[in-house]
């Protein structure tokens, strides 16, 4: 029978009380005395938990919404239908931890060890006056027998080199998420759903799913798309050849609905002002310190892609796909042209991606949608 997690009242912690509680539990880790941590039902929203000894710590229930978990040992740990939204758990060890029920959307995993974690479907069960009812992770109340099992939430999280080895995985949700890289030997998937999944460098007979289960996944460059490669440096070159003599030579790249990948670290520290690469998928690209002024990326995939110190005055991102994109420094403002008029970024409707753009430079002119 499941536990009644809604039948008990949260309790709110500050970082120092947090911290105390932290420090025993990571001496009781060690046989030095101390004593577990029981953090069941509280809110932990947005503290620090990074690189600390978690291992066996219950945290069921609990909710830790933009909670920093980077590099932290949860082996074993209770997470069961814990609220782990937009949490920062890259390189943390979540080995035979209980995560059934947990919600991850949005989460950072890269590097995460999911050996052996129970990731089965879970809801958690309430029971007041009007009988028994059911409250899966969505939220979603359910009164009498009548119940819709919710796995766990991996949506859009970054989940590079992650391990699911013989992992439980029913009912999970994998739709958007980066998983280059992972690995999922002898897991178990069942009604498991992969839809926009980036699956580059993952063996795909270790999935043994369905089709419709993997609609619109990015897998690995395809032999046609890396024999462009050739082509696209060329564009490259002509491109930059036509910024360095004013137009007089060269040509500007359109790079429109091409899969950029096997260009690599080629985009790094580039003179690219007015790229065109509409659609184009540049997942995980490097354009660190780049000259994109007035670059047009409308419709392109650039999940992961990395634009730190890129100069992006005047850009266009509207209906891109950011998640996991780095903008640390990056230039975002609006761009002057020669003929006096100005080109405004245009970022369209980010909604819950605008975390992804703290750290840039804004000049206030460009408001931010939160949808």
């Amino acid at each position: 029978m499941l536990k009644n997690l809604y039948g008990e009242k949260r309790v709110a912690r500050t970082q120092q009380e947090l911290n105390v509680i932290l420090a025993a539990h990571e001496r009781y880790a060690a046989y030095q005395g101390g004593s577990r941590a029981h953090l069941a039902h509280c809110i932990l929203d947005g503290l620090n938990l990074a690189n600390r000894n978690l291992s066996e710590a219950d945290f069921s229930g609990a909710s830790l919404v933009g909670a920093n978990l980077c590099g932290s040992n949860l082996e074993r740990a209770s997470l069961y239908c814990a609220d782990l939204r937009d949490c920062n758990l890259q390189s943390a060890k979540l080995s035979r931890a209980d995560l059934r029920g947990a919600s991850f959307s949005g989460a950072r995993l890269a590097f995460a060890v999911l050996d052996g974690a129970d990731l089965r479907a879970a809801m958690m069960m309430y029971v007041g006056a009007e009988g028994v009812s059911v409250i899966d992770r969505d939220g979603a109340k359910q009164s009498g027998r009548s119940r819709t099992m919710s796995g766990v939430d991996f949506s859009n999280c970054s989940m590079k080199g992650a391990s699911f080895g013989n992992a439980r995985l029913d009912g999970a949700n994998f739709t958007g998420a980066l998983l280059q890289g992972a690995s999922f030997k002898s897991a178990k998937l069942t009604n498991v759903v992969f839809k926009n999944a980036v699956l580059t460098g993952v063996n795909l007979k270790e999935l043994d799913v369905p089709p419709a289960a993997m609609i619109g996944c990015v897998q690995d460059v395809t032999p046609q798309a890396a024999a462009k490669f050739d082509m696209l440096r060329a564009k490259l070159d002509a491109h930059q050849q036509w910024i360095a003599s004013g137009g007089a030579q060269g040509a500007p790249a359109i790079l429109d609905d091409e899969d950029l990948r096997p260009l690599h670290q080629l985009l790094v520290a580039r003179p690219l002002t007015g790229l065109c690469a509409r659609r184009a998928c540049a997942i995980g690209l490097d354009f660190s310190s780049s000259q994109l002024q007035g670059a047009k990326f409308e419709g392109a995939d650039l999940r992961d892609a990395n634009f730190t110190n890129a100069d992006l005055r005047g850009v266009s991102l509207r209906d891109a796909k950011l998640a996991h994109a780095k903008f640390e420094r990056a230039n975002l403002g609006r761009l002057s042209l020669a003929n006096g008029s100005v080109l405004t970024p245009d970022l369209g409707e980010v909604g819950s991606q605008e975390d992804h753009f703290r750290g840039a430079i804004f000049d206030g002119t460009h408001k931010l949608v939160a949808l």
